[in-house]
C-alpha cells in the first residue's frame, strides 16, 4: 500500500495545508480561526478534513479578502494531490459556493 492509500495521509495533509496557511497569514487570523473553530464547532482543525463544512463557514465569516486568500493558499499547498477524490472533495468544498474560479 502506497503513502497516499492510507486514509489518515489525507487528513494530515489537509490539517498540514491549513495550518501553514493561516500561520502564513499570520498568527492572530490562526488563533481566530482555532477559537471560532471551538466556539462554533467544538472541535479542531484535525476535523476540518472530515467536516470541510465547518470551516467553510468559518471561512465565511472572516472579511472576504481573508477568506478567499485562505482558500486561494490552501488549494495551492495541496494541488499536486489534487487527483485523489478525498483531497479533490475537501477543497471543493472549502471552496464559497459563489466563486467561480479561485
Amino acid at each position: 500500500m502506497s503513502l497516499l492509500e492510507n486514509k489518515d495521509v489525507y487528513g494530515i495533509l489537509t490539517m498540514w495545508a491549513i495550518e501553514k496557511t493561516l500561520l502564513d497569514l499570520g498568527k492572530p487570523t490562526y488563533d481566530k480561526v482555532i477559537d471560532m473553530l471551538k466556539e462554533e464547532y467544538h472541535c479542531n482543525l484535525t476535523d476540518c478534513y472530515k467536516h470541510p463544512e465547518y470551516l467553510n463557514a468559518i471561512l465565511k465569516k472572516l472579511p472576504d479578502d481573508s477568506s478567499v486568500a485562505i482558500v486561494v493558499s490552501i488549494t495551492n499547498e495541496l494541488k499536486e494531490f489534487l487527483y485523489k477524490e478525498p483531497i479533490r472533495r475537501f477543497v471543493e468544498a472549502i471552496i464559497p459556493k459563489d466563486q467561480t474560479k479561485l
